[in-house]
């Protein structure tokens, strides 16, 4: 993608800004925050954790496509090699 798509892009995109509360972005049009408004203080720590976790597995699978990208990597390599 080049630099001016890119730019076309994130101009289209709808301007978003941090909760204080839960720290996940949302709208800058909405008054209130669509992932944590309506929660009590329980249930947002349960938003959080779970953000968290779904974190972590992103990170996990990132890892995964990474050493895969390097073996398929070091395969080609060989195979030109050879």
């Amino acid at each position: 993608m080049s630099l001016g798509m890119s730019i076309s892009w994130r101009s289209k995109q709808p301007k978003q800004k941090r909760c204080d509360r839960c720290e996940l972005y949302y709208s800058e049009f909405l008054d209130k925050c669509t992932h944590c408004s309506d929660l009590n203080e329980a249930q947002l720590l349960m938003l959080k954790a779970k953000h968290q976790e779904s974190l972590k597995h992103n990170a996990k699978l990132g890892k995964y496509l990474f050493i895969a990208a390097v073996v398929i990597g070091a395969l080609l390599f060989v195979s030109f090699l050879w």
